[in-house]
């Protein structure tokens, strides 16, 4: 296996952590499709899940992309008797323009329909993975005064969400969440890119998938210097930062052509000129970010100590699947590239809404995640203020909590999960 896995096991194993695992409820439960609308005219669509007997309480799950509708962790709760609510967002699976701002509108909705509509007295809720940030991102908001909360976009335009109802939660658990999109984005970006238009160009001296930098062919460990690395994370932070700027040029440059639209003078210009401004203030220039598979910490276990094995979450070899046609932000609008997936201007960072998080917070991770290290869970359990906090680590459990590399041989992960889970949710929360 010196060149890596095999397709076959590269796709076993990405079938393996597959969030959706069932297909059926246990006896008595039912479920129920809820469609909604947002204050901002969005629709979500979510199943509420109700255990045999009502239930006073509520854990909620939602994701900037992903369909959380049959997610794993669903009936650890119903059999525990609370009620569940799966609420996907106005982007499901097709996060090209996403931007966590208007998510929280999506959050919104969600809580005012449970508390108002339902009538539920408790809502916790639970953020796996992307949803963590973005939950935190919410609740930092919704504890906000509405006159102190965000007045604009990353970009400059407004954003009113003084005006909007954001009832706040009881409880949240953060589970498996990494640090935010962006943040995310940042440690796994590749510095090399020379040329963003050429998704092959590379800078060998920033190239961690070079022999001359530390690579090493599988099962040989790679290592990087210390100086490498400082000049790799500098560079992924400029090449961040370029594509900032480029997000910013060309949504500058469509609001030229808008403003354009208003002016006088494009009525005398006559119909092409002006089906031609229309055409570039209505049009939006996508942005392809090439190669963000290359955190060095995957092949250098000696970076960020956990028990996980080589790769990522998303691969088995990332030397070769950097350069693949799937990546994270790999097709995005300049604005959601500023709200979403940049390091610098992205507010969905989980340690940042962390400390307005005054409510009581469960952190449960696996030693063996590939992209979430223990160090991110540790940040995060530090960065809550609230006195009723908990940090669990699951000792062999990968990003999907199922048991991965030497201490996961021959563990239930998942169950693990589930008695930490339920224990903190009954000492806290009446079913």
């Amino acid at each position: 296996m010196a060149q890596g896995a095999s397709q076959d096991q590269t796709e076993a194993y990405l079938k393996r952590t597959r969030y959706t695992t069932f297909s059926s409820l246990p006896p008595g439960c039912s479920g129920e499709l809820v469609s909604l609308f947002t204050s901002d005219g969005a629709e979500i669509r979510a199943m509420l899940y109700t255990p045999p007997r009502p239930s006073r309480t509520v854990v909620t799950f939602s994701h900037p992309r992903v369909d959380v509708h049959r997610h794993f962790q669903i009936l650890d709760f119903l059999e525990a008797g609370y009620a569940v609510f799966a609420h996907n967002s106005r982007w499901l699976n097709n996060d090209v323009a996403t931007t966590h701002e208007h998510l929280l509108f999506d959050v919104a909705a969600a809580l005012r329909y449970l508390r108002t509509d339902r009538g539920f007295e408790h809502v916790v809720l639970l953020g796996t993975s992307g949803g963590g940030s973005l939950y935190a991102f919410y609740q930092a908001q919704a504890a906000t005064p509405p006159n102190g909360r965000l007045r604009d976009l990353p970009w400059g335009d407004p954003l009113d969400l003084a005006a909007e109802d954001m009832p706040q939660a009881d409880g949240i658990i953060l589970s498996a969440a990494h640090t935010g999109q962006g943040k995310l984005l940042q440690r796994i970006i590749d510095p090399s890119v020379v040329d963003e238009n050429d998704p092959m160009a590379a800078d060998p001296c920033l190239d961690m998938y070079d022999p001359a930098n530390g690579f090493r062919e599988r099962p040989e460990e790679s290592r990087y210097s210390e100086e490498f690395l400082q000049s790799y994370r500098a560079a992924q932070l400029a090449r961040v930062r370029r594509l900032d700027a480029l997000a910013l040029a060309r949504i500058e440059e469509q609001r030229t052509f808008r403003a354009m639209l208003a002016d006088p003078a494009l009525q005398r210009a006559g119909v092409r000129s002006q089906i031609e401004v229309g055409r570039r203030a209505a049009g939006t220039r996508y942005m392809v970010v090439y190669r963000t598979t290359a955190n060095p910490a995957y092949l250098d276990l000696r970076l960020e100590p956990s028990d996980r094995v080589q790769g990522g979450i998303w691969s088995l070899q990332p030397e070769i699947d950097n350069f693949g046609e799937w990546g994270l932000a790999r097709l995005v609008t300049p604005r959601a590239w500023l709200s979403t997936w940049s390091g610098t201007t992205s507010r969905a960072s989980l340690v940042d809404n962390a400390a307005d998080l005054h409510l009581p917070t469960l952190v449960i991770t696996g030693t063996a995640d590939r992209d979430i290290y223990p160090s991110d869970s540790e940040a995060v359990h530090a960065a809550v203020p609230h006195p009723d906090k908990s940090l669990v680590m699951l000792t062999g459990a990968d990003h999907y909590l199922l048991p991965s590399g030497p201490k996961g041989a021959g563990k239930d992960t998942r169950a693990e999960s589930r008695e930490h889970t339920r224990k903190w949710m009954l000492e806290r929360f009446p079913v």
